[in-house]
């Protein structure tokens, strides 16, 4: 594959980017070069870091970068990727060679035994790493802890740090010290050692995660191999139970420690690989209701609540009383009068949530019988049930785990998810030992916290032949979770053959809620004419009101394209345009030019940068073919013409080939 020359390069910018770009070339900011034939892709450190794609086509450069440039020609970060290609075949780096005239063979018989002693022992004094082999081969260390290991191993981490406090995310520690050093030991037969090792390798790069930008990825493919390295030595051994025991108990305290999901997973593929026998999960059960109570296994079986906070929930809402008898979802929301443990979705400010939303002065919370709120508390699946301006209990929608009284950790759980998590390993150990009875208990009590758990219930009571309660479990969840597509479909299969009533309004459920077009053909197919059409018409009421572009969808599904054409008319936009261009444009091509050209001529003026014009020149493509050549290009004469003080933008389109 031929690459631009140093010449040719030159000619795609100005003088000023191409020296720019040479400076760059030079101090060596292009990183994570990639060369797939004709495909370039680099980083280039500036201001920021800047992404850059060129594609070779056809002896034409066609290059991308993220930076703000906006003038003529490739900007200074394309040029230094080009010239470091183009450098990169006359740059060689040789290692030194090894001088083959030297016998050491004959060296070490020619010398006496106490001498190659003085000599070992001065190295082996010197150097901190030759030591540590050297002490690996001939026997174990009595005299360095895992605490020792850590120490070494942190001191890398502050050396690696930049002047923002952070370990940037080019920079990846070296490990590999260590990660030999404990292999030597494996290898060996030095268990504790090597266990040790990998033990604080894996506990340093946790420890050090905060001031890590690891978003390659690199400290968290590090960590699972020193965690897998850890595991796999132990399994080499074939240990008993017995001699297993403070193994599993570390790496459980660990799973249930974990401050990050990832980490928490790769202990948990370690109790997995190490619990090989019924006593090892047995203990390993054991171990999580030593570490975490409020949520242990026989408090679940039990039917006893998961926390302190869920009693009190259920207190609330048992004592809840209305004219007929029966509780209602919204008793708190027609109670105007707040009080102290209660808040409202309307308190809080519209937009993104932020730390300051819920910490500081912006809400007076620490009054709250959980204490200071947690921004855990308020994303992810902490409000699976809240609606607008439904009041909600702190307690209703956090795990309240407490400290176990024999004082083995002081683990608090604060979120759901860590919950489920440990729910999950409880369902795993249960179904390796093959405690069914358990299981379904287990399965019982947990189902509503979480889909997946609901489902895994649900099929299991269809393979019970228990059809009846796993509709009852799989509505129980409709109800409760938000965005429920996979269970509304175990409903429609189980509503099938048993109530066509519901089969029909669950499928209607999934095409409204989901935009689930099999569920709508479904629908279709069990209906007859009249039937379809009234449901038809309630389908075109609901997206006139709430979406107009799923109404768009809706007649281009149905082979209805001049429908969708006037939709489209009536309520048009660039990407809904762009969008269903084919196969809508068919239907009257000259007409769908026009709608295409009156929407880009004030998006191409709405915006600048390389980014908005090659937009431009993808929707141009989009309109091509629409009509004859000639209108075509007098579009673009005009468009080429109206931002003629733009370089940037008619070097793209030239790119582009327009």
């Amino acid at each position: 594959m031929d690459y631009p020359t140093r010449d040719e390069i030159r000619s795609l910018c100005t003088e000023q980017s191409f020296e720019r770009g040479v400076n760059y070339h030079h101090q060596d900011r292009v990183q994570e070069l990639d060369i797939d034939g004709d495909e370039i892709r680099a980083t280039v450190r500036g201001s920021n870091y800047y992404d850059v794609t060129i594609d070779l086509v056809d002896d034409a450069v066609r290059s991308r970068c993220s930076c703000p440039y906006n003038y003529a020609g490739d900007c200074k970060h394309v040029v230094a990727v080009l010239l470091t290609v183009d450098d990169r075949d006359t740059e060689t780096v040789s290692d030194p060679e090894w001088d083959e005239t030297v016998d050491v063979e004959s060296l070490i018989e020619q010398t006496t035994v106490e001498d190659l002693r003085a000599f070992l022992r001065d190295i082996v004094g010197e150097d901190q790493d030759i030591r540590d082999r050297f002490v690996a081969f001939v026997g174990e260390d009595p005299d360095k802890t895992v605490y020792d290991y850590k120490q070494e191993i942190d001191r890398l981490f502050d050396d690696a740090v930049s002047r923002r406090g952070m370990v940037e995310h080019d920079t990846h520690i070296d490990f590999s010290q260590y990660t030999d050093l404990a292999e030597t030991h494996r290898e060996r037969g030095h268990v504790d050692t090597a266990t040790d090792v990998y033990r604080a390798i894996a506990e340093a790069i946790r420890e050090n995660l905060d001031r890590v930008d690891d978003s390659s990825g690199y400290y968290g493919r590090e960590l699972e191999r020193a965690i897998e390295s850890y595991t796999e030595t132990l399994a080499e051994q074939e240990f008993d139970h017995e001699r297993k025991q403070p193994y599993i108990q570390y790496i459980c305290a660990e799973f249930i420690g974990a401050d990050h999901g990832f980490a928490s997973d790769y202990y948990d593929d370690a109790l997995r690989t190490l619990c090989t026998t019924d006593d090892d999960l047995e203990y390993w059960l054991e171990q999580l209701d030593a570490h975490v109570s409020g949520v242990t296994l026989d408090a679940v079986l039990s039917g006893k609540s998961l926390s302190k906070a869920d009693d009190r929930r259920d207190e609330t809402e048992d004592s809840v009383d209305t004219s007929d008898g029966s509780a209602r979802d919204d008793d708190f929301t027609d109670n105007p009068e707040r009080t102290d443990d209660v808040l409202y979705v309307s308190d809080f400010t519209d937009g993104p949530l932020s730390t300051d939303e819920f910490t500081g002065g912006a809400i007076d919370v620490e009054h709250l019988a959980v204490g200071t709120l947690e921004l855990e508390y308020f994303v992810g699946d902490a409000f699976e049930k809240l609606r607008i301006d439904e009041p909600t209990t702190v307690e209703r929608h956090t795990a309240s785990v407490e400290p176990t009284e024999s004082g083995t950790t002081d683990t608090k759980m604060s979120s759901s998810l860590q919950k489920r998590r440990i729910f999950s390993t409880y369902v795993y150990i249960l179904e390796e030992l093959g405690d069914e009875d358990a299981l379904s208990q287990l399965y019982e009590e947990i189902h509503l916290e979480s889909k997946r758990f609901c489902k895994e219930y649900a099929r299991r009571l269809i393979d019970e032949g228990n059809e009846d309660r796993a509709i009852e479990v799989v509505e129980g969840g409709i109800h409760t979770f938000r965005s429920p597509r996979n269970l509304r479909w175990l409903a429609a299969d189980l509503y099938e053959d048993r109530d066509m009533d519901e089969y029909r309004t669950t499928l209607k459920q999934l095409f409204l809620d989901h935009m689930e077009w099999a569920a709508y053909d479904d629908l279709n197919s069990v209906c007859d004419d009249q039937e379809w059409q009234s449901i038809y018409e309630e389908f075109e009421r609901h997206f006139e009101r709430d979406d107009r572009k799923d109404l768009v969808a809706l007649y281009v599904h149905d082979d209805d394209l001049e429908k969708a054409f006037v939709e489209l008319k009536e309520n048009a936009d660039l990407s809904s345009v762009r969008q269903y261009r084919d196969p809508v444009a068919t239907t009257a091509p000259a007409e769908y030019f026009e709608l295409y050209r009156e929407l880009l001529v004030p998006f191409a003026a709405g915006d600048t940068g390389r980014r908005h014009y090659r937009d431009i020149a993808d929707h141009l493509e989009e309109m091509q073919g629409l009509v004859p050549k000639a209108r075509f290009e007098e579009f673009v004469g005009f468009l080429k013409d109206k931002h003629s003080n733009r370089p940037a933008f008619l070097d793209e389109l030239k790119k582009a080939g327009f």
